[in-house]
């Protein structure tokens, strides 16, 4: 799906603050193996225990958790493994002279011999939290007796997440929170001119919320990043509408979504990208050219803007998940749909 146009040149999404379910942040990511010029490590069942490479955890540059607050981690691994009746699973293990926390990977059965995982979490904060001197990375393939595996480990990053009170949570912005490419000020006399007719026609829906807005939203990045393409298809108004003119795009039409390497489901999404749910009286200041009288289709007053495709990590917009940023909108029976989005 190619980037899009209008958006991508109004703006750059900044968004602070946004949390996972369980109230966690992602505050590090560390590569402890692996690189495009690193070969990938042999791993042998019957050989137990292989030494990947070794870490000066001081050197690694990890960030300190906040006052009162608690931290937890996981691993992020990447490997494959020859062909098996028998599931098999990959353990690795961080090992020093005064601590040894060992990480567990799911569990893998089936054709498919490429893994790209997560591990179990650890929480014991001694063993991690102010550790020092040099760490052993290590790694084994563990199988069911007489069922011998080989493969290969390409790489192993090592994720610190942190704490957060409730209160801080919220699906909504209280205000703006993104930034223009302008260089001039918005044009705000241009409010109220154009879409006012169409805003007058929307009568006010029993039982709309940002929170409803963001459970449908979040079903419909499940269908996408799950490849639920049933899912994905009636989730969406036919015609849906394109953010960049207006126009009509049968949804039918509309490519599949790209998957995303890493995520696999919509728990993985949310720990992985920042997403945020907007009103119309916030996006109808983001996104004036929207509401120009020109435009064949502009936003009704109960549609909600949902933006979902920064990392963050990195703060970047990755390729190909234009997707994860559209207008849903509820019909007076309540029935939500995806009626606008990027276009194809």
């Amino acid at each position: 799906m190619k980037r899009f146009g209008l958006i991508q040149i109004l703006f750059a999404v900044i968004v602070s603050g946004l949390f996972s379910d369980d109230g966690m942040i992602l505050t590090d990511s560390i590569v402890l193996f692996g690189s495009e010029s690193a070969p990938p490590v042999t791993l042998d069942s019957r050989r137990g225990w292989t030494e990947v490479t070794s870490i000066d955890w001081e050197k690694l540059g990890i960030t300190s958790v906040a006052s009162g607050g608690s931290r937890k981690w996981r691993l992020h691994t990447t490997y494959d493994y020859s062909r098996s009746s028998s599931p098999t699973t990959v353990q690795i293990r961080l090992r020093s002279a005064s601590s040894v926390p060992t990480f567990t990977h799911p569990w893998q059965e089936g054709a498919d011999t490429h893994a790209d995982v997560y591990s179990n979490w650890f929480e014991e904060k001694d063993s991690l939290l102010g550790a020092d001197g040099r760490f052993l990375v290590e790694a084994r393939f563990i199988t069911p007796p007489r069922t011998p595996v080989t493969g290969r480990l390409f790489t192993v990053t090592l994720e610190a997440w942190d704490n957060c009170s409730n209160d801080e949570k919220s699906v909504e912005s209280t205000g703006p929170d993104v930034q223009l490419a302008y260089a001039r000020p918005l044009p705000m006399e241009r409010f109220g001119k154009g879409p006012a007719s169409r805003q007058d026609e929307d009568a006010d829906i029993p039982g709309l919320s940002p929170e409803a807005a963001m459970n449908f939203a979040l079903s419909f990045v499940e269908a996408c990043v799950t490849g639920d393409l049933p899912t994905y298809y009636r989730s969406q108004a036919d015609p849906v509408r394109s953010l960049d003119d207006g126009k009509a795009m049968a949804r039918y039409r509309l490519r599949p979504p790209i998957g995303i390497p890493g995520i696999t489901n919509i728990k993985d999404y949310k720990r992985r990208f920042n997403y945020k749910i907007y009103t119309s009286d916030t996006y109808q200041e983001l996104f004036p050219e929207w509401y120009e009288p020109s435009r064949p289709w502009i936003p009704g007053k109960n549609a909600f803007l949902f933006i979902g495709h920064q990392d963050r990590l990195s703060a970047a917009n990755p390729e190909g998940v234009d997707y994860l940023v559209f207008l849903v909108e509820a019909d007076a029976d309540g029935d939500w749909k995806v009626v606008a989005r990027p276009g194809d």
